[in-house]
């Protein structure tokens, strides 16, 4: 509110009249402040100091219920996942401190419309890609076009007309590259583990060894093969494929140390970890290793000298969810996109942006 009222010129006072619908402020006066007020993005929290609204205040949203709405893969194959686990565990945590219900819900095709939404049973939707498809961006705008929505984990180039919240990518690929630097590596190598395109995770590793070749360091990537898609598409030279994480352990023996490694995603972090442990590269110093993890219960064991970036996923669901119950109560024209900083695990969250 101080932001809010300096930069519109006037004081607190009048900032929280507006806020709370008071007519004795002037109408231009009071479009200057909800002007303000969307160009700084301010959400407007729904637990308060002080008394609590009754269930049937206004302030609430409609139905008090919202859907997690997962595209790209069958519910089988989405619960058996446990990111998606943990993803429904954090929202189901801060939807009951907010008293919201959560509705789950899939869409696989723009014409197949959830059931919660032909139903009228929310006020809004969470969008989340699990897994490659073709029809993401569609799915995503036909949502956006029926419901207040947000996209969670938007791709590098997101969908237009819906707002977004995501990791901060670049600030990912940044931080392990400072991590690593410090450790005094001369090599810098990304291992990308999954077989199919996945725009953030490329965008972690480019920031890395753009990072890295500007300084004058040696780069390097292995990537798995990608079906009928070549990795040598998204990844500069020199780039090898691999289909067994030894052969990168392997390398590591010969190449000249230390050779600081950068796993975009946790999958594969402790095959690979054990086989330079085995080698002793980790414990001798040859290999620095660092890894963007979703959740620290997916990383729990490691070795200890490998380092975590905690992608802070408890502040991207907290940040999605503000988003979306002000979207479902003030329907604004605009849209946005929220970056939710990482940080090494041990340490405060940095490279912010919005």
């Amino acid at each position: 509110m101080a932001d809010i009222a300096q930069s519109a010129g006037v004081s607190r006072a009048t900032v929280s009249r507006v806020l709370n619908g008071s007519m004795v402020v002037k109408p231009k006066t009071a479009e200057l402040i909800r002007q303000t007020m969307d160009r700084l993005g301010y959400v407007r929290p729904m637990i308060r100091p002080g008394p609590k609204p009754k269930m049937g205040s206004s302030r609430r949203p409609r139905l008090g219920s919202i859907a997690l709405v997962t595209t790209g893969s069958s519910s089988r194959q989405v619960f058996q996942d446990p990111i998606m686990a943990i993803l429904v565990e954090e929202l189901q945590s801060d939807c009951r401190k907010r008293q919201l219900n959560l509705i789950l819900d899939q869409m696989i095709s723009p014409d197949q419309v959830p059931l919660s939404v032909l139903s009228r049973q929310i006020d809004g939707a969470i969008l989340m890609e699990f897994g490659p498809s073709e029809n993401l961006r569609a799915c995503i705008s036909r949502m956006a076009s029926l419901v207040p929505s947000v996209h969670l984990f938007a791709p590098g180039h997101p969908v237009e007309k819906i707002d977004h919240v995501t990791v901060n990518d670049v600030a990912i690929g940044n931080l392990a590259f400072e991590h690593l630097v410090g450790e005094g590596c001369r090599s810098f190598w990304v291992v990308h583990h999954r077989d199919y395109f996945h725009e953030a995770l490329i965008v972690r590793g480019r920031a890395m060894l753009d990072r890295a070749g500007r300084a004058g360091c040696v780069t390097r990537t292995w990537a798995r093969p990608m079906g009928q898609q070549t990795a040598r598409r998204f990844w500069p030279d020199p780039c090898t494929d691999f289909s067994d994480l030894r052969e990168v352990a392997e390398a590591c023996r010969s190449a000249e140390g230390p050779v600081g490694i950068f796993m975009t995603l946790e999958q594969g972090a402790t095959e690979l970890a054990g086989y330079l442990e085995k080698d002793h590269l980790l414990m001798e110093g040859k290999v620095k290793m660092v890894i963007a993890g979703n959740h620290p219960s997916l990383t729990s064991g490691l070795p200890q000298m490998v380092q975590v970036i905690d992608l802070n996923f408890s502040e991207l669901i907290h940040t999605a969810l503000d988003r979306l119950l002000y979207r479902a109560k003030h329907l604004p024209t605009h849209t946005l996109t929220f970056l939710v900083p990482p940080f090494l695990c041990g340490q405060s969250p940095v490279g912010s942006g919005e």
